[in-house]
């Protein structure tokens, strides 16, 4: 039987901070200059991203073809699919590809194929404010133009007393509570993903699988 989304999103996280201890080792050892940690942060967190939007996508088909279930009392289709290639054809909707983030994406795609959303509506909005925040931080990596950078220093340094060099993503990664240490944001970002998003992505999970 295949691992779940879930399991292989977590194992995903902890493959990334497994790199990300390996790579400020480097540094620490002077292997490696800041710069080059700093764009192994900035690669991190967009396969961090990308294993968070893979799992979702994963899920959803999962939700939709059966394979996970539900109480139905909680959640219930609005269409079946005589094939997985079949449902793909009708998700795609002529496209090439599915996008999930930012979430907003996700919870449109939800209100047309599953009655009241769920379970992907079933996020509170301190969940939501994290998923607008790691789509922000991926925008400022992703495309640098003077718009994601200005909303990344708006919605995310805000007001924060930070130092000028930790006002950029890699920055923001690589802030340290003590001089002279390996910087700590990338490692409490993924932490924080790996130990308090799992209890709320868990919520999308299937209660038994059958293949």
């Amino acid at each position: 039987m295949p691992p779940a989304p879930l399991d292989k999103f977590v194992r995903s996280l902890r493959n990334l901070d497994y790199t990300r201890r390996r790579m400020e080792a480097l540094y620490q050892s002077n292997s490696i200059v800041m710069r080059d940690l700093h764009s192994v942060y900035e690669a991190l967190f967009l396969r961090t991203v990308t294993s968070f939007e893979v799992f979702l996508e994963e899920q959803f088909i999962a939700t939709l073809s059966g394979r996970a279930q539900y109480d139905r009392r909680r959640v219930s289709l609005r269409m079946t699919a005589v094939s997985r290639q079949a449902l793909m054809d009708i998700i795609l909707q002529g496209d090439r590809y599915l996008t999930w983030l930012p979430f907003s994406q996700t919870e449109d795609r939800a209100k047309i194929y599953l009655k009241d959303d769920k379970p992907f509506s079933e996020l509170t909005d301190g969940d939501k404010s994290m998923m607008r925040t790691i789509t922000t931080i991926r925008n400022a990596i992703a495309h640098r133009s003077r718009h994601a950078t200005s909303e990344f220093k708006r919605t995310v340094i805000g007001n924060r007393p930070m130092l000028s060099g930790e006002k950029s993503p890699a920055g923001f990664f690589d802030r340290r509570p003590v001089r002279h240490q390996c910087g700590t944001g990338l490692k409490f970002t993924l932490a924080n993903w790996r130990v308090s998003l799992r209890p709320y992505v868990r919520s999308f999970c299937e209660i038994e699988r059958r293949e």
